[in-house]
């Protein structure tokens, strides 16, 4: 009997195990020390009607340990609040996409930015935000529809948000802005107003956390089938002993 509900136990911990693995975990790229209102707080395209921004930005593939897949992007709101103006997210319709770039730090296109997307871009989310905008609060979390599979080995991983119709609130109107890092060691962006044929690079990047989980760690549906197969034997087993 002993020992059949020390395998059982066995069994049970191994499941458990598999399980808490699979928890999500996260990695924030970048420390705030500057401002950034593109592409959320402010809108310098001119109208809020059609394409608003293109807006790209670049993570070093070192900032990742190894291959993880993206399941989610936080932005934030907490040292930039000493820039004055609103909490407004701003309304519009928000495109996102995620790609491996050989496009270094500190060295996108910004003459090309279709040049900087990698051959894996995927679209990850599309997120409509209604007119007037919604409070940002201190973070804003964008959840993936489609999660985003990203080996650092294979390059720098690559953001890109499109905006149409977004709110004609210019840079200094009031608008605010998100936290951000120039040191332009770990994180740097590039962007153009859509309908305009230049662009603009600098050290500057958005503070992001990327919600992850790892590659290898989440229990195969097979694994976990065997599992359970091994606990609904034992449970048999246990029945016969006991005369059940």
């Amino acid at each position: 009997m002993k020992k059949f509900l020390h395998l059982a136990t066995v069994l049970l911990f191994l499941l458990a195990s598999a399980l808490q693995n699979a928890q999500a975990s996260s990695i924030t790229v970048g420390t705030a020390d500057t401002g950034n209102c593109y592409p959320f707080m402010c809108n310098d395209s001119g109208t809020n009607v059609g394409p608003s921004i293109e807006y790209q930005q670049v993570y070093a593939a070192s900032a990742f340990s190894g291959p993880v897949t993206i399941t989610s992007e936080t932005f934030y709101w907490r040292f930039a609040q000493e820039f004055g103006g609103s909490d407004t997210l701003l309304g519009g319709t928000y495109v996102f996409s995620l790609s491996t770039t050989s496009a270094p730090v500190n060295g996108l296109n910004s003459g090309c930015l279709s040049c900087n997307l990698g051959a894996d871009n995927t679209v990850v989310d599309t997120v409509t935000i209604p007119s007037g905008g919604v409070s940002f609060g201190t973070s804003w979390t964008f959840t993936n529809t489609t999660n985003f599979n990203y080996n650092p080995a294979n390059g720098n991983l690559l953001l890109d948000i499109t905006v149409t119709n977004q709110d004609n609130v210019p840079n200094g109107s009031g608008n605010s802005y998100n936290d951000a890092d120039d040191t332009g060691m770990a994180t740097s962006r590039a962007y153009a107003f859509l309908g305009s044929n230049e662009g603009f690079a600098d050290s500057i990047g958005l503070v992001t956390t990327l919600g992850t989980s790892t590659h290898g760690v989440t229990p195969e549906p097979s694994s976990l089938l065997l599992l359970g197969s091994g606990l609904v034997g034992l449970g048999g087993v246990l029945r016969r002993k006991l005369g059940h």
